[in-house]
């Protein structure tokens, strides 16, 4: 597959830092068998890592799936999905709400002989949110793998190192780790995707298209029109358009306003920034058309998204 890997890269760092990617440590496991638990959705991307041992890994309905999982593997769940992790087939799964999990908890056995760590990673904007809706449901790295290997090692080893150490700072390191997971982990799932492949992600590797992807989300609230799109992809507008929407199944233009309501979904969530500023930036000429694009996109008033996303409910 052709990649233009700066290109693909200032891209998706640029989306992934304006829906402010989170990472965050969920549970660290380290248990002997028999043991088994549920973990429920989540609006988070679930990661796990395998720093020692094995463990059976159930996806569940609506299609259900089974991994078995060794020392070193790493697994993503972009849209949050409900999993089940054990020892072995049958074992019987706890709740891990049951076990009073929260944010950091640590399940220890003695002598334990499989050690894992859930992690999450948050983007505003939930399952809608672009990365994660180009993303498959799961996407399972092995230890074994000789193209991951470069990263995948040596970061596992450090999730393993800074859960057994007690220093200070260690959940912003393991916080950090995860986030380094969650963008390696969609790296070496892209390098796996065959080169005819379509969707926002095979865009973001064409050596065209990724410029003009690039320009936008440098500057989405810049006028940018199909011509000046094309111009920054160095095609004609109908080559540009055609091959557009031939990768993303969207126009052009199409695009452009999704990606506007999407960002100004994040600048609501996070809720710092005055209205009028959110209009400003996206390059909406007035409040009322902000307001028009918002609500046919999301079905809901900016006021009306501001509060649900205060309760969580966005």
């Amino acid at each position: 597959m052709s990649q233009t890997p700066r290109a693909a890269d200032d891209v998706l760092s640029q989306v992934l830092d304006s829906f402010r990617l989170r990472g965050s440590v969920g549970a660290h496991l380290a248990v002997r068998a028999p043991w088994g638990y549920a973990i429920p959705q989540s609006r988070d991307v679930g990661l796990l890592a395998v720093m020692r041992g094995r463990a059976r890994f159930e996806l569940e309905a609506p299609e259900p799936e089974a991994l078995e999982l060794a020392s070193g593997d790493v697994v993503a769940l972009p849209t949050g999905a409900a999993f089940v992790i054990r020892d072995a087939p049958g074992t019987p799964a706890v709740p891990i709400s049951q076990t009073g999990a929260c944010s950091g908890v640590e399940i220890a056995t003695a002598e334990p002989q499989t050690e894992l760590l859930l992690l999450h990673c948050e983007l505003s904007g939930g399952c809608e949110n672009p990365v994660r809706a180009a993303l498959p449901r799961i996407i399972h790295c092995p230890g074994s793998d000789g193209r991951a290997a470069r990263w995948l090692e040596p970061t596992v080893r450090l999730l393993a190192l800074e859960t057994a150490m007690p220093h200070a700072g260690r959940n912003t390191v393991l916080n950090r780790l995860a986030e380094v997971t969650f963008v390696e982990l969609i790296r070496a799932w892209l390098d796996r995707q065959p080169a005819e492949c379509g969707g926002w992600f095979r865009a973001m590797t064409d050596p065209q298209l990724a410029k003009a992807l690039a320009a936008f989300h440098a500057e989405p609230g810049h006028a940018w029109t199909i011509a000046s799109l094309a111009a920054r992809a160095g095609m004609s507008r109908s080559a540009f358009a055609a091959r557009f929407k031939a990768l993303l199944g969207v126009t052009p233009l199409d695009y452009v306003t999704s990606w506007r309501v999407q960002q100004a979904k994040a600048l609501i969530e996070a809720g710092r920034t005055p209205l009028k500023q959110v209009v400003a930036s996206l390059g909406y000429v007035s409040e009322a058309a902000f307001r028009t694009a918002f609500k046919r996109r999301t079905g809901k008033t900016p006021g009306a998204y501001r509060a649900a996303a205060r309760h969580g409910a966005a």
